[in-house]
């Protein structure tokens, strides 16, 4: 008898007072224990009692991945379009169900089996940065709680487009390439030993190999059929310098694409301001100085706006 597989779920991304077409279970040691049987209904009390309780997910069976799938799409669409959801929380559920799947892209690598739904989650990101200015500050002050690969992976993303609608991208299929290859920048890290990453101090040879991961990036976008070049550059490009530093291939800013150039700010800036296991973060204002004094490594008119698009939240 084939055993059963299950999925873990984000709990903010079930749909309150909404009739379930699937089952939910909590996990007990390496058992799955059936907490909410079908077609009853999942309050936000309930939600909240499971994480005062300490749990973050709950799990539905491998066969229901397609209704829950379904149904964040669907209720994504309606979020979006919503005029009795405010401003601030039409953010809170957009990066919540962005979270859904940039997690299970982030960490399994496996693009493919999600590509439509990355794909809708971050067009609906494209449309609500697109709605005002105000947009990108709230998503920013969500992102600042998500110190994990994932919580990287999304920020890049966001940081990327906002740059890019700065500097007048606003066709929307540039943005949301743009959102792709910052929520997928760092996925080559999945071919790298975890205790490499984490090692402080490395040898020659190990700073190699983990130099190597924009390439592993592009690789595995490639096996997930992601053939765009944008997208790829991005990737691939994303640890390049302007005056020829960077790596993997110490490309000059001349042979740096757009979105690399975007990619290389927006990088540069979430990792210096997010506790890293051998750096303390820096503060907005410090981390901006600290580019500002080294902006041979950046496109000189990019870091500038990109500068001018952090200074509301430089003051917090």
């Amino acid at each position: 008898m084939e055993k059963t597989q299950y999925i873990p779920i984000i709990i903010e991304s079930l749909i309150f007072g909404k009739n379930s077409d699937y089952s939910l279970y909590i996990k007990s040691g390496e058992n799955y224990i059936l907490y909410r049987s079908k077609a009853l209904i999942f309050s936000q009390s309930d939600a909240l009692r499971l994480k005062n309780n300490g749990v973050d997910n709950l799990y539905i069976k491998m066969e229901d991945k397609e209704k829950y799938d379904d149904d964040v799409l669907e209720h994504i669409e309606t979020i979006i379009k919503s005029n009795d959801i405010n401003f601030e929380e039409k953010a809170v559920k957009i990066y919540i169900y962005s979270k859904v799947y940039a997690e299970y892209v982030v960490t399994t690598g496996n693009l493919k089996d999600n590509q439509e739904n990355v794909k809708k989650t971050i067009e609906t990101t494209v449309e609500y940065l697109l709605m005002s200015e105000l947009a990108f500050m709230n998503l920013l002050n969500l992102s600042s709680y998500d110190y994990n690969e994932v919580g990287h992976g999304m920020n890049v993303g966001i940081y990327s487009m906002a740059l890019a609608n700065r500097l007048g991208f606003s066709n929307k299929i540039s943005l949301y390439e743009i959102g792709l290859s910052g929520l997928t920048h760092d996925v080559g890290k999945l071919k790298i030993p975890k205790e490499l990453l984490l090692k402080n101090p490395l040898s020659q040879s190990e700073v190699y190999e983990i130099q190597k991961h924009p390439i592993y990036s592009k690789e595995i976008l490639i096996t997930n059929d992601v053939d765009n070049d944008n997208i790829i550059n991005g990737v691939l490009e994303h640890h390049e310098a302007s005056n020829g530093s960077g790596y993997p291939f110490g490309k000059m800013e001349e042979n740096i694409s757009t979105y690399g150039k975007i990619l290389i700010i927006a990088n540069r800036f979430d990792s210096l301001t997010r506790n890293r296991p051998y750096r303390i973060k820096l503060s907005v204002p410090d981390a901006l100085n600290l580019m500002e004094q080294n902006s041979e490594l950046y496109n000189a008119a990019f870091l500038k706006e990109f500068i001018l698009l952090m200074s509301k939240k430089a003051v917090l």
